[in-house]
């Protein structure tokens, strides 16, 4: 069996990470798979340096679809990773002749026009990685239940293992947060950052010293940053930018927060979860299937500094419910939410489709 995964994005966020964690497990059971991605991006980068197959893409559409049509012919299956991603590899069935199998990430209505119901029709299988984006397609574009599955994104049980704990030591020294409150996330509109900085205006009156701090980056980073000084919160809240270890960032953080809008599932909640970090989260999409609030963590309206400002507060000050969270949200992802748990899911919907196909042919 090989697998041509095709993922568009540019930087490295939550679905890249899944992909990544998707493709070394196949490896290990023996799976064959090459990676099209944009050439020079960071994805095709960490692919090359784990020794994976990768396959250039130039991020022009119809350049892209011809690509995938002449190399996606040497797979069994096209598995897309990304909207756009979907689009090229749907859209060059013509060519290659592949089932195509399509994991959807996020929680938002697809568009609706003329290409969104073309690829879905070419399209043999979908993933959802929460029950709730699973809802959201069925609902928005009418796609048949025989043709969704439901596959859990994932947290790779070795990322304890590569915490440095002497730079979570120096991290939490640098940062000099009493306490220190954080998320990784991109800076996105999705993820609503202001959501967090309004937040953490109303939780330093009780919290002076409190500090408050953001792992990742994109485009509206000098938005935010004028919100930050707007609010006079300089000293309180940082963009630390992009950081390949951020593992060791989040291990560092008292409270994990995720302040968005919408959500697939919220992959960085599960490594959260996993370090034994707590979390307070909005009730964005497919969130709510992981934090349950009380029992696995804090789950708050979304939209609502307020709300999420007397979320943290909940577990600041109750610290009996801080180790209670903590401990049943690290036995749900070990439970649930394995790397193991998704490949093997994978390879039964990849086996299940070219079966599908031969009994059609």
């Amino acid at each position: 069996m090989k697998i041509l995964h095709v993922d568009t994005e540019k930087g490295w966020r939550g679905g890249e990470q899944q992909l990544f964690y998707l493709v070394k497990g196949l490896k290990e059971k023996g799976i064959e798979s090459a990676i099209a991605c944009r050439k020079g991006d960071e994805l095709e980068k960490k692919c090359k340096e784990s020794g994976f197959t990768t396959i250039p893409l130039s991020g022009r559409q119809f350049e892209d679809i011809f690509r995938i049509g002449i190399v996606g012919k040497e797979f069994d299956i096209i598995h897309a990773h990304a909207a756009k991603a979907h689009t090229i590899s749907a859209l060059s069935k013509k060519f290659h002749q592949k089932p195509v199998i399509y994991t959807r990430r996020v929680d938002y209505l697809p568009k609706k026009n003329r290409v969104t119901a073309l690829k879905y029709r070419l399209t043999d299988k979908v993933v959802a990685i929460s029950k709730y984006v699973k809802e959201v397609l069925e609902e928005s574009i009418k796609i048949p239940t025989d043709k969704l599955s439901v596959i859990y994104s994932a947290v790779d049980t070795e990322i304890e293992k590569n915490v440095d704990y002497e730079k979570v030591e120096r991290i939490k020294k640098e940062l000099k947060g009493k306490p220190l409150i954080g998320t990784a996330a991109a800076l996105t509109q999705q993820k609503n950052i202001p959501n967090f900085i309004e937040a953490a205006k109303i939780l330093i009156k009780r919290y002076p010293e409190a500090k408050f701090v953001v792992a990742g980056e994109g485009k509206l980073r000098k938005e935010l940053q004028s919100l930050i000084e707007r609010l006079n919160l300089q000293e309180n809240f940082k963009l630390l930018g992009f950081k390949k270890d951020i593992q060791n960032y989040i291990k560092a953080f008292d409270i994990f927060v995720l302040p968005s809008d919408f959500e697939g599932l919220g992959s960085s909640i599960l490594i959260a979860m996993f370090l034994k970090v707590p979390v307070v989260s909005t009730d964005a999409g497919g969130t709510k299937e992981v934090v349950i609030d009380g029992k696995t963590g804090i789950l708050v309206p979304k939209k609502n500094p307020q709300a999420l400002a007397e979320g943290i507060l909940r577990l600041l000050e109750d610290e009996k419910l801080k180790e209670q969270v903590t401990s049943n949200a690290y036995s749900m992802v070990m439970d649930k939410f394995s790397v193991d748990k998704m490949v093997d899911a994978y390879i039964a919907l990849y086996g299940e489709v070219i079966k599908s196909g031969k009994n059609l042919g």
